[in-house]
């Protein structure tokens, strides 16, 4: 686990759970104020299923609460969020990848928001490498 602006490496397996208006305008999300809210998984592979690194970094923290990560359990899907097909052989398999947790700041309500980079230390060129901006909503 990663806490708040500190790097995790984590070996993962090539689906990642958020497209690419996440390097544009940014992704939105919605919490309960002071709850821990999982808000988006990454992970890797390659066409043999075996897994890849991807590295998690918070570029600007939240200013009304926390951010963190943890590994999780990802069952592969026919088709990324991208619209790309995996490849078959991996298709139901279950790879471990990394959450994205966010957690408001307790009785805090409004808008919040951070942004974190996703990339893949071993390949700078890795179309999934990327910043994210996240706008939480917190109810």
């Amino acid at each position: 686990m990663a806490g708040m602006g500190r790097n995790l490496l984590v070996v993962v397996s090539c689906l990642v759970c958020v497209s690419a208006a996440a390097q544009q305008g940014g992704v939105s999300a919605t919490a309960q104020s002071g709850v821990k809210t999982q808000i988006a998984t990454h992970d890797r592979f390659d066409k043999q299923c075996r897994p890849g690194q991807v590295e998690i970094s918070v570029l600007a923290p939240p200013a009304n609460g926390t951010v963190s990560t943890e590994p999780n359990d990802i069952v592969i899907r026919a088709q990324n969020r991208y619209g790309d097909t995996q490849p078959s052989q991996c298709v139901g398999k279950t790879v471990t990848g990394v959450a994205i947790f966010y957690q408001s700041k307790p009785g805090f309500v409004g808008t919040d928001s951070f942004r974190y980079r996703r990339s893949n230390p071993g390949d700078a060129n890795d179309r999934f490498n990327m910043e994210i901006l996240f706008n939480v909503t917190v109810k």
